[in-house]
C-alpha cells in the first residue's frame, strides 16, 4: 500500500512542475461529473430576479447552449419560469405583439 502512495504521488510530482498542469489538475478534479446535467440543474434554478433582462437572457442562453435541449417548447417553458414577474407584466401591457 505504501508503494502504491508512493509511487502515485511521485507519478503525479511529475506532471504538475509548471503550475499551467497544476491549474489543468485542478479544473479537471473538480469539474462538475455530468457538465450536462449540471448545466440543466442550473438552468431549472436560474432566476432573472432584478437583473436587467439583457443579462438573464445572456446567462440563459449559456446554460441552455450546454444542455444540448432541443424542444423548443421545453426551453420557452423554462425561460419564462425565470422571468421576474414584473417583466412578464410590462411584456403584457405592451400589447399582443409580444409573444411572452
Amino acid at each position: 500500500m505504501e508503494f502504491i502512495a508512493a509511487h502515485t504521488v511521485s507519478e503525479q510530482s511529475i506532471y504538475l512542475k509548471t503550475i499551467e498542469n497544476f491549474f489543468a489538475a485542478l479544473d479537471l478534479a473538480f469539474q462538475p461529473f455530468d457538465m450536462e446535467g449540471d448545466a440543466l440543474w442550473q438552468l431549472h434554478a436560474l432566476k432573472q430576479l432584478s437583473r436587467p433582462v439583457d443579462e438573464y437572457v445572456s446567462e440563459f442562453r449559456v446554460f441552455a447552449s450546454h444542455v444540448g435541449l432541443t424542444n423548443i417548447s421545453q426551453l420557452i417553458h423554462l425561460f419564462r419560469q425565470g422571468l421576474d414577474s414584473n417583466t412578464i407584466i410590462q411584456a403584457i401591457r405592451r400589447g399582443s405583439d409580444n409573444n411572452l
